[in-house]
């Protein structure tokens, strides 16, 4: 269907298919090194539970990555969820500056 806009990759699916399960690195095992609970790492892997800045830099600490990367992952999600939940809303909002 033209004009639908794709879901963008969540920091839960990088979690369980490229760490999780490509690394090999169990739940328990990420939780440990990242020196938070077990639940806390299910819930985001289950998008439960969204990417903090603490966290973002706790996954690029652990998983030498930048924590940007997480917290741009995140806010592609809240964004993409943020333009589904207003809808129409948005386009009846009065403009007041045109755009450039």
């Amino acid at each position: 269907m033209a004009g639908v806009e794709a879901p963008p990759i969540a920091p839960g699916d990088v979690l369980r298919n490229e760490v999780l399960g490509g690394l090999g690195i169990t739940q328990d095992r990420l939780a440990n090194a990242l020196g938070v609970s077990r639940h806390s790492i299910s819930e985001l892997v289950n998008d439960r539970r969204g990417i903090t800045a603490e966290m973002a830099l706790r996954l690029s600490a652990v998983l030498s990555t930048d924590p940007d990367f997480w917290l741009n992952l995140q806010r592609d999600v809240d964004l993409y969820n943020a333009r589904r939940k207003l809808g129409a809303d948005l386009r009846r909002l009065e403009k007041l500056r045109a755009a450039t």
